[in-house]
């Protein structure tokens, strides 16, 4: 790391203290914008990214064999991870007994700040796949500071962090050589512990020096804040408008195909696995109107898809029973529009200038993409006009997500999404250890992102290149 990245970090950790004096003199300022609705969001969030550090990542140690494929999907160990600071991978085996895990989760709960989080792996990855694995977890589960990758046999180590540097994490994972696996991940998050509370000691020195200068400049900041956050709250409500707009539509279209089936489900003559199908039709459909109306924040919206998605399909089984044909299969809704309920084939599939990609189709756009024709593409309300549901902003992201939910959600999206504004915010990492970083922890590097430092302990030259985001 140069030296004016470390002078910039330094003058990050510094600002602690100043950021509580802002504080307080935010608190002052705080009932002249105590009329303004605050649908942003939490602050502590947005501190947290802005604080984000340069991220590079240092050389291997030494070259390793090509990993076998697991089963262990990013998904799962970033849901290991969020109620747990450790993740043993199916391919690493017994690497560590019933006991010993107890006592490292023991050792990682009780630390502070550096807020460590451990994934054990089979023996043949390489220190660059943990490092993409580690970046893709981290930002799935979306909590903690520290993530540290180790082999099985305990010999290979790598690690992100957000408060820590390159330099520190390397010799932390060069002190900790050649222990046993367990005590080699103890020893890395108390060394870890140590010298996250050194630096916030040191930050502390040089935050009251500034405490004069930040104080005369708070004032004007906080103009410039209130007049942003104000901004931002009226477009996020602008967005969160069109989103329900659009949502009410594929709500109001599933209540009329369900009334176009005109059932008397008190007729006693109804064949019950039609009565039942039905029911259910009728019962998501009215879940959706209800998760429609109390939805206050985009996230919230894949509540009403997902019951959108299982009221569409007991709907269509509906009228195949009644028609006496065989009921469709459950598979993923058509990639084009959800509302034409479940795909029947996939197909090959680009966005104009993008890839081509494998998508889940019904059967009409599947045709017209198989004969040279445009699909039948869902257009929602989008700044006062229309445009497909993925390439309408962020906020669409939840609500395509409810869709596929039960299909593999965002790792399924993940890939049908290359190239489109969605698929932007979805990269990652998705599957198995192979791949590249939109399908695995391989891959040849790349700027992954995410405001991480990465360590591997070999403080040389050469490896694997510039990872530019770690």
């Amino acid at each position: 790391m140069s030296s004016d990245n470390r002078t910039a970090r330094t003058a990050r950790r510094a600002a602690l203290p100043v950021l509580v004096a802002g504080v307080v003199v935010a608190g002052l300022a705080a009932p002249a914008a105590a009329s303004t609705p605050d649908t942003a969001r939490p602050a502590a969030t947005v501190q947290h990214v802005a604080a984000a550090a340069t991220v590079r990542h240092a050389a291997p140690q030494a070259p390793q064999a090509a990993p076998a494929r697991a089963a262990d999907t990013v998904g799962q160990i970033a849901n290991g991870l969020v109620d747990s600071r450790l993740y043993v991978t199916s391919n690493a085996g017994n690497a560590l007994s019933a006991a010993d895990r107890q006592q490292v989760e023991s050792a990682l709960n009780g630390l502070g700040d550096a807020d460590v989080r451990a994934v054990v792996v089979d023996d043949g990855i390489t220190q660059q796949q943990m490092g993409q694995m580690l970046v893709s977890v981290a930002n799935r589960v979306g909590e903690g500071e520290t993530y540290v990758g180790v082999t099985a046999n305990g010999r290979l180590m790598a690690g992100i962090s957000k408060n820590l540097d390159e330099g520190e994490i390397n010799q932390i994972i060069t002190r900790t050589n050649g222990q046993p696996l367990k005590d080699r991940i103890i020893d890395f998050g108390e060394r870890a512990e140590q010298r996250v509370d050194e630096n916030s000691a040191s930050a502390a020195t040089v935050g009251y020096v500034m405490l004069g200068l930040v104080i005369a400049l708070v004032a004007a900041a906080m103009s410039v804040f209130l007049v942003s956050r104000r901004r931002r709250q009226e477009r996020q409500a602008r967005e969160m408008a069109e989103l329900k707009e659009g949502v009410q539509e594929d709500v109001t279209l599933l209540g009329e195909d369900i009334a176009r089936l005109d059932l008397d489900v008190m007729d006693k003559k109804l064949d019950p696995a039609i009565r039942a199908d039905y029911e259910r039709a009728m019962n998501s459909y009215d879940e959706a109107k209800r998760a429609t109306d109390r939805a206050a924040r985009p996230e919230e919206m894949q509540d009403v898809t997902r019951a959108l998605e299982d009221g569409r399909f007991f709907m269509l089984a509906t009228r195949a029973r009644l028609a006496g044909d065989e009921v469709p299969e459950r598979r993923a809704p058509c990639f084009f529009n959800p509302n034409h309920g479940p795909s029947v084939q996939d197909v090959v599939w680009a966005p104009p200038g993008g890839t081509a990609r494998s998508v889940p189709a019904c059967g009409a756009d599947a045709h017209a993409v198989l004969h040279g024709a445009e699909p039948d593409v869902r257009m929602v309300p989008y700044h006062g006009g229309r445009r497909p549901y993925y390439n309408a902003g962020p906020a669409y992201a939840p609500y395509a997500g409810g869709y596929y939910y039960g299909y593999g959600g965002f790792d399924l999206l993940g890939g049908l999404m290359v190239g489109t504004m969605l698929g932007s915010m979805m990269s990652g990492g998705f599957g198995g250890y192979g791949g590249d970083m939109s399908g695995g922890f391989g891959g040849e590097g790349g700027d992954v992102g995410g405001g991480w430092d990465f360590g591997s302990g070999d403080f040389g030259g050469g490896g694997f290149g510039d990872f530019g985001g770690f």
